[in-house]
């Protein structure tokens, strides 16, 4: 049961350097995953993971890109992280719940800061309500090209967001459901991978009552379930995801992943193989992954 540990400096770092060993071998004949693509693969899910968090309660009211950051902004009282390009810049709100009818963020070199990373954003996300009748709280985005750069210890690493979430939420919970939603990886090392999902995730804030339109999440705890594949070199795994030990979410983490406990499961198939990589999150930025 081989077990590789990952730390808010090395994540992608540790997964890039095993990332190039996996890339230039050839996969065993029994299609099982090497302990390198195993470490890529929990790696690239466990951000995947975390994306949910990003932008979680935008309704495109406010021009404000509501991931959070925590080198100040955490409270609002700063300046505000990530202010992207609102169109149009009054939108329509036919039913007037707080959701615009439609509107487009786009977002230009928005810079989000932690003491050990820096990411930097661009893209757009169009954000509609899809029951324009309907006082309540659903919400449409659209991720179009949304690159993701993150700079850690000098190294430069990109995701890029493609597809559709849809949002429903009251004060307490909150769930996104994606279709076909694809994320692109290049490491450093130039190595790549990508990852279509079609993901259900389920937020329960820690204290009721507590989940703000346009406000950063307050901590709680994530239910992922779904199928994905997962695409490295020459091979492309099914796989499929479920958190038998909900992932917490602490609102005050300082490192990305922004999970402290919890356990996340993949079964990952290829044609008539099977491996389970199980990632366990431990720490603000830190967790382990197991192979069986």
């Amino acid at each position: 049961m081989p077990e590789f540990r990952h730390s808010s400096l090395g994540l992608l770092g540790f997964a890039v350097a095993l990332g190039a060993a996996a890339c230039s071998t050839p996969a065993a004949p029994s299609g099982l995953l090497t302990t390198q693509q195993a470490a890529l693969l929990s790696s690239g899910v466990a951000l995947d993971v975390e994306a949910n968090i990003s932008d979680a309660t935008a309704t495109g009211g406010t021009a404000v890109y509501t991931d959070a950051s925590p080198v100040g902004n955490i409270s609002g009282s700063s300046p505000a992280p990530c202010t992207p390009t609102r169109s149009p810049a009054s939108p329509a709100d036919g039913d007037a719940d707080g959701v615009p009818d439609s509107v487009r963020f786009t977002l230009d070199g928005c810079v989000l800061n932690y003491p050990a990373e820096s990411d930097t954003l661009r893209g757009t996300i169009d954000i509609l309500d899809p029951t324009l009748t309907t006082l309540d709280n659903a919400v449409k985005r659209i991720f179009t090209s949304v690159v993701r750069a993150r700079l850690r210890s000098g190294k430069l690493s990109y995701e890029t967001q493609n597809g559709t979430r849809m949002t429903t939420r009251d004060a307490t919970t909150l769930t996104h459901t994606e279709t076909n939603f694809s994320t692109a990886y290049v490491f450093p090392d130039l190595s790549a991978a990508s990852h279509l999902r079609r993901w259900t995730s389920t937020f329960t804030a820690d204290v009721a009552s507590s989940i703000m339109a346009n406000q950063t999440l307050p901590s709680g705890n994530w239910t992922v379930s779904g199928t994905s594949s997962w695409t490295l070199a020459a091979n492309t795994y099914t796989l499929s995801v479920s958190t038998p030990v909900a992932l917490h979410y602490n609102a005050s983490c300082t490192a990305t992943p922004r999970f402290d406990a919890g356990t996340l499961t993949v079964v990952v198939t290829l044609g008539s193989q099977t491996s389970t990589v199980t990632i366990r999150f431990t720490a603000c930025g830190a967790f382990s992954a197991t192979k069986t």
